[in-house]
């Protein structure tokens, strides 16, 4: 390998980088630590949508969900810590923890309605 190995995901995108460090000077710098923030929410390609709404249909995937479920947004909220700043990163971290839930959901949604459009309406077809 010529170089380190960066996930695609793991960096700004090029142009952003290429902006900050092309001689923004201390402007530029400052816009490089800022965060990226996505215009749309955090959902999969119709694909991979349509996939995960047809696996939890499965015996096994409907428990692998389950089970992403229990470990995450259905676990009992205990946020208090022994000063306001450990409280609020539990907050912060529990949060985090229920986004990912959250998107999960949201992902099996999109594709159970990505499937229901497939279905003819008719009866006809297949």
């Amino acid at each position: 390998m010529s170089g380190p190995f960066i996930p695609s995901r793991a960096g700004q995108p090029l142009d952003l980088l290429e902006q900050g460090a092309a001689g923004n000077g201390w402007d530029g710098v400052e816009e490089l630590f800022k965060p990226f923030l996505q215009t749309s929410e955090l959902q999969p390609k119709d694909n991979l949508a349509r996939f995960m709404a047809a696996l939890r249909h499965t015996p096994e995937g409907r428990e692998m969900f389950e089970w992403m479920m229990d470990i995450s947004i259905r676990q009992p909220l205990r946020v208090t810590g022994t000063s306001i700043e450990q409280t609020a990163l539990q907050a912060a971290a529990r949060q985090g923890i229920n986004g990912f839930a959250e998107a999960i959901l949201n992902a099996i949604a999109h594709g159970e309605k990505l499937l229901m459009q497939a279905k003819p309406q008719n009866g006809a077809g297949e």
